[in-house]
């Protein structure tokens, strides 16, 4: 799997011209990097937080990174000098170390050695090195790092609570749309796919398209064909996020958020081999039952 990403463009060039047409340095603790880029902007003081994006590579080949993992960057705290000596031996992680030289903007390049490593990663069993390209974006003290979550505490309740506030819209929606299916009501407004899963499209949505192997959050209203809501996102105020294609969700969701958007909004009417199959999923799901979800596609990576 490749993925690429803006922000390591520069790095991923540099390293294909060869990383050795820049100085390769050696953190305190023995790990050798590259500096690609070293702004004169603020560094991170000890207590402060830095966010950053990162890749994993096998040479330009990328197994692991963390804009395709979802959209809030990773931080790590710069230790303050009390902290560092309460733990005794503990070795800092190069990530971390090289955050402490970082700029907002910056970006690093840093050889693992993989035989230090435990246990080789998936996609390394071959490799001598893993490179670990880093991205800082952000640099926040403490006082900042406090406001910063207080806000996004926030921004989650209200999001939270006006879902939850959806709950009883989207039940009198599903019910009305169930009772028109069975009745055979709804006619021409039903589309089949070539497995047999029919879906009511709403809305296509306008943002990112879903893809396979990428991570997407979506709202649902599950029901049983008799109307019996089993389970529904609404009610927790959270959406349900998970990696498209890849058999995390039953087969008829695979297929169907795919064919969204986001903000996409659509009715599945899912048959039983595209989802819990002949056995079901007691005591929620019957046998053989045919599952009908309303899906909001909240976001796709």
């Amino acid at each position: 799997m490749r993925l690429t990403f803006v922000y390591f463009a520069i790095a991923s060039m540099l390293f294909a011209i060869g990383c050795k047409k820049e100085e390769v340095k050696v953190t305190p603790s023995g790990y050798e990097y590259v500096m690609h880029t070293n702004s004169d902007g603020r560094k991170a003081k000890p207590g402060d937080y830095v966010y950053f994006h990162a890749q994993m590579r096998n040479g330009d080949s990328v197994f692991y990174a963390s804009r395709e993992m979802g959209a809030t960057a990773p931080f790590l705290q710069i230790p303050t000098e009390e902290a560092e000596l309460g733990f005794g031996s503990r070795k800092p992680s190069p990530v971390e170390e090289v955050l402490r030289l970082m700029a907002v903007g910056d970006s690093v390049t840093i050889f693992i050695n993989i035989d230090t490593l435990p246990n080789k990663p998936p996609g390394f069993e071959n490799a001598k090195v893993m490179y670990y390209d880093v991205v800082a974006i952000d640099i926040k003290n403490a006082e900042e790092f406090a406001i910063a979550n207080e806000k996004q505490r926030e921004e989650e309740r209200v999001k939270r609570e006006a879902a939850q506030a959806r709950v009883p819209e989207i039940a009198a929606m599903v019910s009305k749309t169930i009772s028109d299916y069975v009745g055979g009501k709804l006619g021409s407004q039903i589309k089949t796919t070539a497995s047999g899963l029919k879906y009511i499209l709403h809305d296509p949505g306008n943002g990112k398209s879903a893809k396979a192997d990428k991570l997407v959050s979506v709202q649902y209203y599950g029901a049983l064909r008799d109307g019996n809501m089993f389970d529904n996102s609404f009610e927790r105020g959270v959406a349900f996020t998970f990696q498209l294609g890849k058999g995390q969700v039953i087969p008829g969701w695979d297929e169907g958020i795919a064919l969204l958007k986001e903000g996409g909004k659509a009715t599945l009417f899912i048959p039983a081999e595209l989802g819990y199959g002949a056995a079901g999923s007691p005591p929620v799901i019957p046998e053989n039952a045919e599952l009908i979800f309303y899906v909001e596609l909240e976001k796709a990576n």
